[in-house]
């Protein structure tokens, strides 16, 4: 017989124990530049100013004033210069007056140089005096005392006679204020109005009771400001008097 071949056992593959891989000491970015994390550039505030325009002839002469004509000052005209100052560095998108002469000059005087026409509200509107119109206290004294006697105790049914409640004026500011932060979402808006308007705007925005609606002060061309804080309406600040310096502070009430 041929020779045979005889199969050899098959040789089991060597093992070989696991070595782990080298470590290499790896300097913090030391081969690839850092990446910035992506994200968006914050949007601005939405901001509201709201300013009280400058003395008047009424104001000066210690008249009831709200929705009768008046014109300004000299006195007034220089408060407004001293707030166009003011606010010369602030990026005002838009600006609201009301339907009165005496606010509609304010804006004019802050506004110069900007290429801004203001737009006119009538519910910004100084408080309707009535029978009060242009008449000074003591005559008015004389003319209404019950309704004297509500005001001085800073009652709410307190309503001169054939003019305004409190209540209604704090209702349509605020609602004209509403219309503007919706408008001007991320914007800085100038406000200008009148004394006891802004009493009873920022009554409402911080939901002060009625009975202390006017226990606050609005100086002429005092300057008071809205933000958006959580999606509500917040005041930063009442009443910044500073830019004023070296002027008189009037209707500081």
């Amino acid at each position: 017989m041929g020779d045979e071949i005889t199969p050899h056992a098959a040789t089991p593959p060597r093992r070989h124990a696991h070595t782990p891989p080298r470590a290499h000491a790896v300097t913090p970015h030391a081969c690839y530049p850092a990446i910035p994390m992506p994200g968006r550039t914050p949007r601005p505030p939405t901001r509201v100013l709201i300013a009280r325009h400058g003395q008047t002839e009424s104001n000066r002469d210690g008249l009831f004033c709200g929705q009768s004509e008046t014109r300004l000052t000299e006195l007034g005209r220089c408060q407004a210069e001293a707030l166009c100052r003011r606010v010369a560095a602030v990026p005002i998108a838009a600006a609201y007056t009301s339907d009165l002469a005496r606010a509609m000059e304010t804006a004019a005087i802050v506004l110069e140089g900007r290429a801004i026409t203001p737009q006119v509200d009538p519910d910004l509107r100084e408080i309707h005096y009535g029978e009060w119109e242009l008449q000074k206290e003591r005559a008015i004294s004389r003319l209404s005392p019950e309704q004297v006697r509500l005001m001085r105790a800073e009652d709410p049914r307190w309503q001169p006679p054939g003019g305004e409640t409190l209540a209604a004026v704090r209702k349509r500011t605020y609602a004209a204020l509403k219309r503007i932060l919706h408008r001007h979402e991320h914007e800085a808006v100038l406000l200008v109005s009148h004394g006891t308007a802004i009493h009873c705007l920022i009554a409402e925005t911080l939901a002060i009771a009625e009975t202390h609606t006017l226990r606050l002060t609005v100086a002429n061309c005092g300057l008071s400001e809205v933000i958006i804080r959580g999606g509500k309406p917040a005041v930063s600040y009442i009443n910044d008097t500073s830019h004023l310096a070296g002027l008189a502070v009037t209707g500081a009430d």
